[in-house]
């Protein structure tokens, strides 16, 4: 069930005053050096990080807190290694070519979502989201949408594999810091990782950047990302 609300505009960090995101850098500088002992003392981050026993399939990306070089600027960082990105841009293309194949009425009622009234809570008023069975279509020779896209999945990977590269790409939107989406050709994501991506960042001028050359296609992914996930299995955090 979700709660329907309504959108509030901000004003994004890039424009608030130099003494306001002065303020938000020296927070943010107290916090990285109070979670030292966790993180190591060049960032900070609300999620945890390095946890024993989790498979590999389940460190391919992290959310996290930097500062900048220039005393005001915190960047709002998202790293994901360059296999997550491979397995989204190979699902990215199979869903394109899947959903080519089928009509505007029958995308419409694929993924038709239905909201009915659930309860309330004083004069909020929360929803049951619903969607229906999924439909075997001819377009798609008789398969479900997710079927025939995982069997394009697996097609375009043999095939056709995307190239992706190492990327820095800024976004000046966040209501909180700077935007900074990282890709890293590496197969999972740790302190060492993030820390190295860092200081890579920083020597480029803390700018957009994108590596010339693509990650090597056998450092990439040979199953899809649902084969990967039903090899691995589920995982529970401890506690």
């Amino acid at each position: 069930m979700i709660r329907r609300r309504k959108h509030s505009r901000f004003t994004p960090f890039t424009a608030l005053s130099k003494h306001r995101q002065r303020d938000a850098f020296v927070q943010l500088r107290w916090k990285i050096l109070g979670d030292a002992p966790t993180y190591g003392g060049l960032f900070t981050s609300d999620l945890v990080l390095d946890e024993p026993g989790r498979p590999d399939i389940y460190r391919q990306w992290f959310d996290f807190m930097f500062l900048g070089l220039d005393g005001r600027s915190v960047w709002n960082a998202s790293i994901i290694t360059g296999n997550l990105q491979f397995w989204d841009r190979v699902q990215n293309l199979a869903a394109e070519r899947t959903n080519a194949r089928l009509s505007k009425t029958e995308l419409e009622e694929e993924f038709r979502w239905q909201f009915s009234p659930a309860f309330h809570v004083g004069r909020q008023k929360y929803f049951r989201v619903t969607r229906p069975e999924p439909s075997r279509h001819a377009a798609l020779e008789g398969l479900t949408v997710r079927e025939y896209e995982e069997r394009t999945a697996s097609e375009i990977l043999r095939d056709t594999p995307p190239e992706i590269h190492e990327t820095f790409r800024l976004d000046r939107s966040y209501r909180y810091g700077i935007g900074l989406e990282i890709v890293v050709a590496s197969p999972t994501i740790d302190r060492t990782v993030i820390e190295d991506a860092i200081r890579r960042f920083r020597e480029l001028g803390e700018t957009d950047w994108q590596n010339p050359n693509p990650i090597p296609r056998d450092h990439l992914p040979l199953q899809t990302e649902a084969e990967a996930m039903a090899a691995t299995g589920p995982y529970m955090p401890p506690g």
